[in-house]
């Protein structure tokens, strides 16, 4: 089809024309991270693909506020685009950003304000990784209830281990510094450097002076819950929004209005909770182009990651990709 000229037809119709393209990140590999979950990071150099094909074929790339206003005020540039970075890794910082300006392509990055300020490496996916990083090893891991002598080549027993670490980091009453304790007992016990993994600031988000630096060079940041958390408590919730926009309006001196829901977990009550706050737009992890028919707290967004060739993403852009079946990828974090 993309031979054929097909492509290029579909990105100049009414329809495409009519609609939003966001596109959804999360983190640029530092070293090896794609190999190990290349649904949730890209490689530097597919990040540039991807720019360079949007930037050669005349696609418009518009911050996410502009684009929003201007779906449903109906004045879609031809084949418009947004771009968004989820949680905030420093990698943004290091890899993206001097990627996306060498394209002039701006981007919304929804920091998670907790583990920016507690800049220690993100306790779930920092367990999984050591775990996967160390899958040769055997012998005691007395770390995970439930297990003494461990195999972790075998991959159901590896899979059974990360679940129960990322069980226990994920805990919402357990403190910063417990969790911490938890990696660090954890890489004791595999034999995992972890000081020198910190020293490179791998699975680390960025700081608030990072963001601060970020948002003064024209990046856009916005809401993604103070603790990465969607709690089905209003007042819960409340808190994690309140928390996260006034740190992040504290950083960038102006207004956090638009939210990424993490994990793309969300449920009906959440949309009033949202407008109550003047939350203008909420993007999700659920497949699709935006367009005025869509709620702006419901908008759908491509996840782009490793395992997305290249055609696949230009069929995304140009509209195509939406009637072929889907595939059941997309990961948020």
């Amino acid at each position: 089809m993309r031979t054929a000229g097909v492509f290029g037809i579909a990105s100049r119709t009414r329809w495409r024309n009519d609609r939003l393209l966001i596109l959804a990140y999360h983190g640029i590999a530092q070293d090896d991270e794609h190999l190990w979950d290349p649904a949730l990071f890209i490689l530097p150099d597919q990040l540039k693909r991807r720019l360079r094909f949007l930037r050669s074929a005349g696609f418009t790339m518009l911050p996410l506020g502009e684009s929003i206003d201007r779906l449903y005020a109906g004045t879609l540039p031809e084949r418009s685009v947004a771009i968004t970075f989820d949680d905030g890794y420093v990698d943004f910082y290091r890899l993206a950003y001097p990627i996306l300006k060498a394209y002039g392509a701006r981007a919304t990055v929804y920091l998670t304000t907790y583990y920016s300020e507690h800049n220690r490496p993100a306790p779930p996916i920092t367990a999984t990784y050591m775990l996967w990083k160390k899958r040769d090893f055997c012998g005691r891991l007395t770390v995970a209830p439930g297990f003494d002598f461990v195999d972790l080549r075998n991959d159901v027993t590896r899979r059974a281990v990360a679940a129960t670490m990322t069980r226990l980091t994920d805990e919402r009453r357990l403190p910063a510094d417990h969790k911490h304790e938890l990696i660090e007992r954890l890489a004791a016990e595999l034999g995992f450097d972890l000081a020198e993994f910190c020293k490179r600031r791998i699975m680390h988000l960025m700081t608030p002076q990072e963001a601060r630096e970020m948002a003064a060079a024209g990046v856009d940041v916005q809401l993604h819950t103070h603790r990465h958390w969607v709690p089905d408590d209003e007042a819960l919730f409340r808190r994690e929004i309140c928390d996260n926009r006034a740190r992040i309006e504290a950083i960038t001196s102006r207004p956090a209005v638009h939210l990424c829901y993490p994990s793309g977990a969300y449920f009906s009550d959440l949309l009033p909770w949202l407008r109550k706050l003047d939350v203008r737009s909420a993007t999700t992890c659920d497949l699709g182009l935006a367009s005025q028919a869509d709620d702006p707290l419901m908008l759908p967004r491509f996840l782009d990651h490793s395992r997305v060739s290249q055609v696949e993403f230009e069929a995304w852009a140009a509209g195509v990709r939406t009637v072929w079946p889907r595939r059941g990828l997309a990961r948020s974090a």
